[in-house]
């Protein structure tokens, strides 16, 4: 849950203006399990450090950071975590600089609709382990 929230909360600041908000679904795909694990839900993401993911299927959770009522331990990651680079138009590669995300991480790439609106994220994991999230009804 906390390597999916610091990439989305990164949209924040790669799609202004600063808030997301969208229904998801999502693959896991490791080297160590038989099959793929789907999940969907919706997020809620704003600024300055407010995140809400639920998962619906296959099981009901909620987490939230940065509630009025709760303390957060939850930083928005910026851009400087990563190196930014466009590969074409729609497509944003983020590359990990900070040692603790390299260890979890290889690159994310972010794909965007031409409004600009996030389509989906890709996260390339350092054991041939990947996800992929897919965005509808982003607002």
């Amino acid at each position: 849950m906390m390597l999916i929230s610091i990439i989305l909360s990164l949209l924040l600041d790669l799609v202004p203006p600063a808030s997301f908000e969208a229904s998801w679904t999502q693959v896991r795909h490791s080297p160590l399990l038989t099959e793929d694990l789907h999940s969907s839900g919706t997020i809620v993401l704003r600024e300055p450090s407010y995140l809400r993911w639920e998962v619906k299927e296959p099981v009901q959770s909620i987490s939230e950071f940065g509630a009025d009522d709760a303390p957060s331990r939850f930083r928005m990651p910026t851009e400087k975590d990563f190196k930014v680079t466009e590969e074409g138009e729609g497509t944003v590669i983020l590359t990990p600089l900070r040692r603790d995300l390299r260890q979890m991480f290889r690159r994310i790439t972010v794909t965007l609709d031409t409004a600009g609106k996030v389509q989906s994220v890709f996260l390339e994991g350092t054991d041939d382990a990947w996800t992929r999230i897919d965005f509808s009804n982003v607002k």
